[in-house]
């Protein structure tokens, strides 16, 4: 009895308790509208005090009804106080002003969210876009300053690009826009088209990738960060060498009920007809007779992009929900194949696609709950045309003609591409308790190809539809087990599921194309941490063994440059990173970041484009084993707001380790000794840095006023273009060492509301080469006007 009775009393002493208590949530923006990360909240007097997360927002538990005073402090920021009365019937939205005293901090306070991505566990870097937003780049041309980091590109604007990160490449590496995966956006919409002025920041994680991005990246992760104003209009317009057109509008608009509208128009075109030093065939001698400077003249591209989303924010059910559409197109003339050994006068290929999207994110939807869901659906089309009958061309323009011949400059083919994906992603976390946490992550992603070559009819992929289905699913444990030191570990399932057909029995009485199905699982784990031991030195470590399933792409090709293979195998690595990040201030007005971190990649079966110099044609395979040992070191310096100073460097030693490899051959199948045991990846730059240095200087001819003066530093080591193993040391083919100078001037007005950049890049006119020996643009000039406005 005396049990029961106890028991009665504490339940009903629990009931009383917890109903003079409740929660108290909201949301801090700054007085543009973009949200307060790292703002202190606390309640006046009470044990209630913590920090916004990275959307401003924060939250109380088992506060006591009754009347409390709110503050909320934030570096560049008037304090903020407000009177309350426990408890309330919805979240608060707490909007703060400048201080107009302490405007020089505001810069700090707006890169907090920048500095807070990169104090991570994981080995990340974050680019602030704001101060490159007067630049005429795009979103390939940031991330090429960043360590570890080189875009080798074929051409000028628009042109195939290939994404490197640590010695891995391509589709190794994965991209996000605002957590949705990019895999099957389509060429129209890529990095190398996508304006500088949408975008707020950019996420590059190396090697070891959050559960919440819900990727089988192998090699590290993009995540691309678009503006989040609540009200603003970005308006710009670009013009420079070799005919390029540049334009860009992105704005949004939030009414007071929390009913929100964001748009935006890109557009793109150049000629990109810049000089080369090419190889001239001579048709009468039917060979080379030398190499002369001439004129690109077939490889004009433009595209355009249009976004729109319509929802609301800040309501009981959700923080945002979101429905947009994303229409995209391009069309572009083909110049070379994989190397320049070849030229083409006629080809062309184009693109166009529509993706609807839905984003939905609720914090505490249920107590300590959050929830993030993103999801979109492409409809895409694309075209690969090589028409001409019988026709060759030279680099002077000439041309050649076979008569009777049916063939193309490459392979005659009109095809058209009709391709169909979905991606879905879902992020649940849940806070135990201030220093226990979990996250789960389910994505699923579904790519189908149909193609139909109406000059081949009988090709097989007129008759094979072909699909991919990914499904991935990740755990994670975050154990904050002081202020200075965190532990996160985690957990991945790997699913894949591929349809396409192959060509069996080749040259025997027997040989057919059949469909084929190629299912396959895989699991992934790995620990990151960083420890604090002093407030401006973190160490950090991560580990992950990872895998990554083959993409449409390689397993299906391009039906142009690269070719199908259906025997494809899923990567595998084990991605190491150990780093220390050293933050200081001298005299108050210097501030010193000093990073470096050591890189190790032991990969099977990695997944690689093959060339051959002299054939316009690839394919993907696998090299059973690499291994990369890699360092990269950061600097940064800048006094006051007056000059800055950084730099990279990254060397990365990507050797094939397997001892032997399976010969194909039809008189000699089997396994025999790997003769590139030991030797470099070929194609891949193991040395390369950037420096950049800049000064800026205030109220220069009017009042609220900058200009600025930039110069910029790369250099590439020379390195082997086929393996160094092959050939003596006068033939081997290689890509030189190079070096490129780049130097902007910018000025604005009005607080930056009016804009105006002039840019000249490569201004030594140096010969650049990136993939294959790819020949890129010489000295370019080009000038930039930009109107921003925040309301």
């Amino acid at each position: 009895m005396g049990r029961k009775f106890v028991l009665l009393l504490f339940t009903l002493v629990s009931l009383i308790s917890h109903s003079q208590s409740g929660n108290l949530s909201g949301k801090v923006l700054l007085d543009d509208g973009m949200p307060a990360a790292m703002a202190h909240v606390m309640l006046v007097g009470t044990k209630h005090a913590t920090i916004t997360d990275q959307n401003g927002k924060f939250s109380f538990e088992g506060v006591t009804k009754g009347d409390f005073t709110l503050q909320v402090s934030y570096v560049g920021m008037k304090n903020y106080w407000q009177q309350l009365h426990l408890p309330l019937n919805q979240p608060l939205n707490i909007t703060l002003s400048n201080n107009e005293e302490l405007l020089s901090d505001v810069t700090v306070a707006v890169k907090s969210v920048v500095r807070e991505t990169e104090e991570l566990p994981y080995a990340v870097t974050a680019i602030d876009a704001k101060p490159l937003q007067n630049l005429n780049l795009d979103v390939n041309q940031a991330l090429n300053t960043v360590s570890g980091i080189r875009i080798m590109e074929k051409g000028g604007l628009g042109s195939k690009f290939t994404f490197t990160l640590n010695g891995f490449s391509g589709n190794q590496v994965k991209f996000f826009m605002d957590g949705i995966p990019m895999d099957h956006f389509g060429s129209s919409l890529s990095l190398n088209n996508l304006p500088i002025n949408m975008i707020d920041r950019i996420e590059v994680y190396k090697g070891v990738v959050p559960v919440h991005l819900g990727s089988d990246a192998l090699g590290g992760a993009v995540n691309i960060i678009t503006n989040k104003k609540r009200n603003f209009l970005d308006l710009s317009y670009s013009y420079g060498s070799f005919n390029t057109h540049r334009s860009s509008l992105n704005t949004a608009y939030t009414s007071k009920s929390g009913f929100t509208t964001r748009a935006g128009l890109s557009h793109n075109y150049s000629d990109n007809n810049y000089t080369v030093l090419a190889p001239i065939r001579d048709f009468d001698e039917h060979r080379v007779v030398g190499e002369r400077e001439v004129e690109r003249f077939h490889d004009r591209y433009r595209s355009g992009s249009a976004r729109l989303e319509l929802g609301v924010v800040d309501k009981k059910f959700a923080d945002d929900l979101l429905f947009g559409i994303l229409a995209s197109a391009n069309d572009q003339q083909v110049q070379t194949g994989a190397t320049m050994s070849s030229v083409y006068g006629g080809i062309t290929q184009n693109s166009k696609s529509v993706i609807p999207t839905l984003r939905y994110s609720k914090t505490n939807l249920l107590p300590g709950l959050d929830v993030r869901l993103n999801s979109a659906y492409n409809f895409s089309e694309s075209q690969i045309i090589d028409t001409l009958r019988g026709v060759t061309y030279n680099w002077l323009g000439d041309t050649a003609y076979t008569p009777g011949s049916n063939d193309g400059e490459l392979q005659r083919t009109f095809t058209t591409l009709t391709d169909r994906s979905a991606s879905a992603q879902l992020n649940a976390n849940y806070t135990i308790n201030p220093q226990h946490s979990l996250a789960l992550n389910y994505s699923y992603n579904y790519f189908k190809r149909k193609s139909f070559d109406t000059e081949n009819l009988d090709k097989p992929s007129n008759k094979f539809p072909r699909s991919l289905s990914k499904q991935i699913i990740g755990l994670s444990y975050q154990y904050d087990i002081s202020e200075k030191w965190r532990a996160i570990a985690f957990g991945k399932l790997f699913m894949m599921n591929a349809l396409t057909y192959k060509q069996l029995d080749f040259a025997l009485e027997t040989q057919r194309t059949e469909a084929v199905r190629n299912g396959k699982q895989n699991f992934g784990y790995g620990l990151a941490t960083y420890f604090f031991i002093t407030p401006k030195l973190q160490l950090k470590a991560s580990y992950e063994r990872t895998s990554r399933l083959p993409d449409p792409d390689e397993i299906f090709g391009d039906g142009l440059f690269v070719n199908a293979n259906p025997d494809l195998k899923p990567e595998q690595s084990h991605n190491l990173n150990v780093g220390a990040n050293y933050n200081t201030s001298l005299a108050k007005n210097h501030k010193i970041n000093v990073e470096g971190s050591f890189v190790y990649r032991n990969a099977t079966d990695l997944i690689y484009q093959i060339v051959k110099p002299s054939s316009p044609e690839t394919s993907y395979g696998n090299v059973s084993k690499t291994r990369n040992l890699g360092v990269e070191g950061n600097f940064r310096y800048r006094f006051k707001e007056l000059f800055h100073l950084g730099g990279n460097i990254t060397f990365q030693d990507i050797t094939d380790r397997a001892d032997s490899i399976f010969n194909e051959s039809y008189n000699n199948a089997g396994y025999q000794k790997n003769y590139q045991y030991g030797f470099r990846l070929p194609n891949t730059p193991y040395l390369f840095g950037n420096v950049n240095a800049g000064v800026s200087f205030k109220d220069v001819l009017a009042k609220r006023t900058t200009l600025g003066i930039n110069y910029y530093f790369n250099f590439v080591e020379q390195y082997f273009l086929s393996w160094a193993e092959l050939g003596s040391a006068d033939t081997k083919k290689v890509i030189p060492r190079q070096n490129s100078h780049s130097i902007e001037l910018t000025y604005s007005l009005q607080g930056g509301r009016y804009n105006i950049a002039f840019e000249c890049r490569n201004f030594t006119d140096e010969l650049l080469y990136d993939r294959f020996y790819l020949q890129k643009p010489g000295r370019a000039f080009y000038v930039k006007l930009r109107y921003a406005l925040d309301y």
